[in-house]
């Protein structure tokens, strides 16, 4: 069972949403085919079949009714003051969480193709995992196999308990719901990538907030779930820099960044420390998301339980690069 457990996961994770919930979905259908490991003898059966029972787990656990769908803040709230502080984290709300790439690395037939490369980057970046959020449960399920795992809608049908028919109903339903849904990222070249994070982390250690900005796309948002607030538009953003930049150096405040990718993005492990401090502490994960060179979405997760599955360490030395 155990060679398909980042397949099943990744599954999972476009499913509901959430790292931690794909982990378990995962656990509970690899112990299930282990324990049937006599009926499935064929490696190809065997992974059929866990895709099976871990989708129905899922659409099992979304019909929980304590289970609601996971968000983005810009989905729920107006847009915050940016010269407002921030108030308390918010747990009302559930929020969409990062994966790191390395549980969507592609076949090894699949990695050398452009348009593969192209086509899983699609279907694991925040738009579409946040987007996949807001379809009904079957009409998210049903998109899944088809457009991403290729399966055929006579198998759907079987899965899902349905007729073929419905099945097409479900994937006309769902793509329309997807298209309307905020335009997915056109991926940047690895040097608009690196220039967007060299400007980002240049921002937090000169205080040079507007060559960052500059790279700001018009409608670009930032976010740092489980804050609530959010802001839109580059003033806002710029504001909003400014008044956390002003605060960290009135307190004395230090950060370092790791690089990072995540959902087919670059991103950044930011630690922190104070003036009274020796070491740095972990404490987010930013995300960011371009299209055409441009910043459209800054996304910082400061969400502890995060970044073990990303393989963080929780201090830096103080005396290290």
């Amino acid at each position: 069972m155990e060679p398909h457990r980042r397949a099943i996961t990744a599954h999972c994770y476009r499913m509901l949403g959430s790292l931690q919930d794909a982990e378990e979905v995962t656990q509970e259908s690899l112990l299930r085919g282990w324990q049937r490991l006599d009926e499935l003898r064929e490696s190809a059966a065997a992974k059929a079949w866990l895709y099976r029972v871990a989708t129905n787990a899922c659409l099992d656990r979304m019909k929980q009714r304590r289970r609601r769908r996971r968000v983005q803040p810009h989905l729920v709230v107006p847009q915050a003051d940016p010269e407002r502080p921030l108030g308390p984290p918010d747990h009302e709300h559930v929020w969409i969480e990062p994966a790191p790439d390395a549980l969507f690395e592609p076949a090894e037939d699949d990695g050398k193709r452009p348009d593969a490369q192209a086509s899983l980057r699609e279907s694991i970046s925040l738009a579409f995992i946040t987007a996949l959020q807001l379809l009904p449960p079957k009409q998210r399920a049903a998109l899944l196999l088809v457009d991403v795992l290729g399966w055929r809608p006579t198998e759907t049908a079987e899965l899902l308990k349905t007729t073929e028919t419905s099945v097409y109903s479900l994937l006309q339903r769902a793509r329309k719901n997807i298209d309307s849904a905020p335009s997915k990222a056109r991926w940047p070249s690895d040097r608009d990538e690196e220039q967007a994070l060299r400007r980002y982390v240049a921002m937090w250690e000169t205080g040079n907030i507007d060559a960052f900005t500059a790279m700001l796309a018009h409608d670009a948002v930032v976010s740092m779930p489980p804050q609530v607030a959010w802001y839109a538009g580059a003033t806002a953003i710029q504001h909003f820099f400014e008044r956390v930049l002003e605060s960290a150096r009135a307190t004395s405040r230090e950060y370092r960044f790791v690089k990072l990718r995540a959902n087919g993005a670059p991103a950044l492990a930011v630690y922190a420390r104070s003036a009274e401090n020796t070491d740095y502490r972990v404490v987010g994960i930013t995300v960011l998301c371009m299209r055409a060179g441009l910043v459209t979405q800054v996304t910082r997760f400061a969400m502890p339980y995060l970044y073990q599955r990303f393989g963080l360490p929780e201090r830096l030395s103080g005396d290290g690069p």
